[in-house]
Parts: structure tokens; sequence; C-alpha cells
């Protein structure tokens, strides 16, 4: 490689990185502005994915409602859930979801309304025996709410992974890694029509 091609690779990755810590920043920025707490970081593997990325853009809209059903079934409240979506596309050309999501206080939400939920009998035996947290309710509740209204995911473990946010600065940067590829200009891994930005 000549020097000239090395100094134009080190320009663009350096270009990437300053990209990727303003738009983490800037994202940082909107939760604290927005008093936005995530509670939940979801995966969304696809049995039929997409590839191309307006198709999952209208995809995601349908994903929020069924989202936004699980939490509310009858009429939505002002002050709802918050979602962010990004789109990661797969060395093969296929696009996966990542979530950040709000969550609610899990005596409440399950009080709040008339709810059909599906569990395992494992986590019921758990409920009996008073071995169990809300929020395990909550992620098994809505992995198998995600997997019956949303077609493409099919029924397997790895289409649903939802999990505690663990450390939000980590999540922020995991989900802004495709602004280092050249997988998306600039920020098409965001969908700001569908996030709650």
């Amino acid at each position: 490689m000549s020097p000239c091609q090395s100094e134009v690779k080190q320009s663009i990755h350096s270009k990437s990185i300053l990209a990727r810590r303003k738009t983490e920043d800037w994202l940082r920025n909107v939760m604290e502005d927005k008093s936005i707490n995530f509670r939940y970081f979801i995966t969304l593997t696809f049995y039929k994915a997409q590839t191309n990325l307006i198709n999952q853009y209208l995809d995601n809209k349908h994903i929020k409602k069924v989202i936004l059903d699980f939490f509310y079934p009858n009429k939505k409240p002002n002050n709802r859930v918050r979602v962010w979506f990004f789109v990661e596309r797969h060395q093969e050309g296929t696009l996966h979801l990542h979530l950040l999501m709000e969550g609610l206080d899990g005596l409440t939400w399950l009080m709040t309304n008339n709810r059909k939920i599906s569990l395992s009998k494992k986590t019921l035996f758990d409920i009996v025996a008073n071995d169990y947290s809300m929020d395990d309710v909550i992620t098994e509740a809505l992995t198998n709410h995600l997997q019956t209204y949303i077609l493409r995911l099919g029924k397997s473990q790895q289409s649903v992974d939802c999990r505690s946010i663990g450390n939000i600065q980590k999540r922020v940067h995991y989900v802004n890694k495709q602004l280092g590829s050249i997988n998306f200009d600039a920020w098409e891994h965001i969908d700001f029509e569908n996030s709650d930005l």
C-alpha cells in the first residue's frame, strides 16, 4: 500500500470514529433532555430478513405497534414507553434490529389492563414458588408476544433476545457500530421515523 493510500484510509477511519463519538454524545444528550431511562436492550433477528433498508423501516412501524399493544392493549397514553430502533446489516446483507426500550413498573403494568400473556411452565412454577422477578415475567411475555405478532421473526430462541439494558453507555456505543462500516450512508442505521427521539 502506498503512503497516499495509507493516509486516505487513516483519514476515513478517523472521520468514522469522530462521527460515532458525536452520534453517541447526541443520543446521550437526547436521553438526558427527554429524561429517557432505558430498561431493556432487545435484538430481533428475522427468519425472513429484509435486505432493503426502506422496507425494514416500514416493518419497524408494525414492530413498534406490536410493542405498544403489548404494554397498552387498549388506549395508548401520551407518556408511553419510548423505543429507539437501530438497524444492523449482517455480512450476508440481511438486516436485524437492536432496540433500546424503556420499561414500566411490573405490577402496575400487570394490574392496569386485562392481559393475555404467554409464559412457560417453568416461569409459572417460579411465580408460585415466589422465586421470580417481574422483569423476567415481562421479558418472557414480551418475547412471546413479539414472536406471535411479528411473523418474520419465527419461533426460535435466537429470534428475540430481550435483556436488561446493563451499561447504557456500552449499549449506545454498540448500536452505533454501523457508523464505522460501509454498509450505511451516514446515520441510516438509526430509524428516526419510528424512534422516539
